[in-house]
């Protein structure tokens, strides 16, 4: 998955958890089905050989944004990581 996709797939995650019971306090689990579904949206269907391999990317760079506070915190930190690198990648 390069980086423009996994921008667009973290942003459609982060999106899916602000929209789901956005007070309640995020935890592992609703990260990991936001980023499920973001990735099978992304490919279309869902037994794509890349599917798996992208959802563990995925998580993977969701790994240094905290799952403290509610989802839509975690939500807005979580666009905020994702424009910090896209900044980063352009200098």
């Amino acid at each position: 998955m390069d980086a423009a996709a996994l921008d667009i797939v973290l942003r459609a995650a982060a999106t899916r958890i602000e929209a789901m019971t956005p007070g309640a306090r995020m935890q592992q689990s609703a990260l990991r089905t936001a980023v499920q579904l973001s990735v099978w949206d992304h490919h279309g269907v869902y037994n794509d050989a890349a599917v798996g391999p992208d959802i563990i990317t995925a998580l993977a760079a969701a790994d240094d944004v905290p799952l403290a506070g509610t989802r839509r915190e975690y939500a807005v930190r979580l666009r905020a990581a994702l424009t910090a690198r896209r900044v980063a990648a352009l200098h």
